[in-house]
This record gives C-alpha cells, structure tokens and sequence, in this order.
C-alpha cells in the first residue's frame, strides 16, 4: 500500500474530528444567529411600549416587553411562545397572554392580563433592530 493511502486513512478520522468540532463551536457561539429580530412600539392608555421578539426559523418566539407608565415607572415582561404566518402568540409567567398580527410595517393585537381584562393596542414594527442577545429585550426608553 503506497505510503499516501497509508496516511490518509489514518488522518482521516482525525480530519473529521476536527472539521466536527469546529462546526459545532460555531454553532455554540451564536445559536440564535438564525433568529429574526423585531421592534414593537407603540402606546396602551396613557403607557407606552417597547417590545423586542426574536423569531426562530422554526416558529418559536420570545421577547422582552418594556411598558413605561405615565408616571415614568418601567415594568418588564419575559414572553415565551410562537410565531405562525404572521400571528404572535406569547405568555408571561404571571399569566398575561399577548397576541399579535404583523400587518407589514405595524402590528395590532391584544393582551390578555392575568385578571381576565383584555387590552387592544396598535404599534409600529421595525425589522433588523439589535437587541440583547440574552434575552431579546428592546433598547431602554
């Protein structure tokens, strides 16, 4: 067997490895590469809102919904759900459920409080907005 054979099956494994190894260390790098970020804004009543959503390929969504009061008083909310042709359908752990439609450059939907009380809202959307790569969440007020 010539000496190239030789060595190429024995380095071969070792190749493959390697080549392996750096595919998943990219992949660890940045898993949510793939992601689509977006920018809700708008105003409920006398609030106003910033929400950041990451949208997976696969149709997963989360985000960080700021809502900033009139008095100035910032509460934040974690949403965990789905995406589908356009429909928004995300929950907080307090029991708040907000569902939404992307409507091209705007979005319209509701939330659904822990109490049972539903709110509409209207916002504006924006594509392409970096947001923290943690957890999604919009730039601060």
């Amino acid at each position: 067997m010539p000496a190239f054979c030789f060595l190429a099956r024995r380095l071969a494994p070792i190749v493959v490895f390697c080549l392996f190894w750096l595919w998943a260390a990219q992949a660890q790098a940045d898993p949510n590469a793939s992601e689509r970020q977006e920018l809700w804004s708008g105003s409920i009543y006398t609030s106003k809102f910033r929400c950041g959503f990451c949208f997976s390929p696969k149709g997963d969504a989360r985000g960080v919904l700021l809502l900033r009061t009139a008095y100035g008083q910032v509460d934040v909310y974690h949403l965990y759900g789905t995406i589908a042709h356009g429909h928004v359908d995300v929950r907080h752990s307090s029991g708040h459920h907000v569902v939404g439609d992307i409507l091209g450059e705007e979005v319209e939907g509701s939330i659904t409080l822990g109490t049972g009380r539903t709110i509409s809202f209207k916002g504006k959307r924006k594509t392409g907005v970096p947001l923290a790569p943690e957890d999604c969440a919009p730039p601060a007020f």
